[in-house]
């Protein structure tokens, strides 16, 4: 598990019970906290690991409908010297898992619905340039939601790496089936949302229209290899 490995732990924790019923869950990452509310473990690691919910599996007796409120809290000096960026953030949470939850777990490879990434029936409208020496290569590839809808903006993202991207916002794993190398600068814009139809309200298409439509690129249903996480044991949370 990659991800796991040569993590800092946060330096305060608090977790307690959340009493407040309902299902709505909230979680913030600022540069020093990560916050969750009426979050469940599930939730918790599907956010370490950056995995979707049929990506999971292994939760069983109270903790599959338990609900807690965390804070995890950087010092001040350990926020500003090492200025972690979100995704390390929530991949703190790997260590305040085993230590708090006494989480353990493994990988298991599974044959599950995925959205392969190819070249769309007009051809590819993204504009790719020769991939720089990895020691060289500078890649951002973001994406950043407001009411008018989300916005990716890449620089030189690679095909697969995009796909990586594509992978949260279709809540599905995606694979680059595109056959497309090099890296590449674009923008696009979609109304969040997994269904096949364009919302008309804010004339701003959903993820499969905008794809196509602007990138020249598509995402077509399949199945394929997924390595998921099974969880062996978890515990209800020790005390702060």
């Amino acid at each position: 598990m990659e991800r796991a490995s040569g993590l800092r732990s946060y330096d305060v924790i608090t977790i307690k019970p959340n009493k407040t019923g309902g299902n709505g869950a909230m979680t913030k990452v600022s540069h020093d906290t990560f916050t969750g509310t009426n979050v469940t473990l599930a939730s918790l690691i599907q956010c370490a690991y950056d995995v979707n919910p049929d990506e999971l599996s292994g939760i069983s007796g109270p903790l599959t409908s338990a609900r807690f409120d965390i804070e995890a809290k950087l010092l001040p000096s350990e926020a500003a010297a090492s200025r972690p960026t979100s995704v390390q953030m929530e991949a703190m949470l790997i260590p305040l898992l085993t230590d708090r939850f006494h989480l353990k777990l493994h990988l298991e490879p599974k044959t599950l619905p995925v959205y392969e990434l190819v070249i769309a029936k007009g051809g590819s409208k993204v504009q790719l340039k020769p991939l720089e020496p990895i020691e060289q290569r500078k890649t951002s590839l973001t994406a950043k939601g407001s009411n008018a809808g989300v916005t990716v903006n890449a620089h030189n993202a690679t095909m697969e790496s995009f796909a990586d991207l594509l992978s949260d916002e279709a809540e599905r794993k995606v694979i680059d089936k595109t056959g497309l190398q090099g890296e590449a600068d674009f923008t696009f814009k979609f109304t969040p949302g997994v269904e096949a139809s364009s919302d008309s309200d804010n004339n701003v298409p959903n993820l499969f229209t905008a794809i196509e439509e602007q990138l020249g690129l598509k995402l077509q249903p399949a199945k394929g290899p997924v390595e998921t996480i099974v969880v062996d044991r978890a515990e209800m949370p020790s005390q702060n």
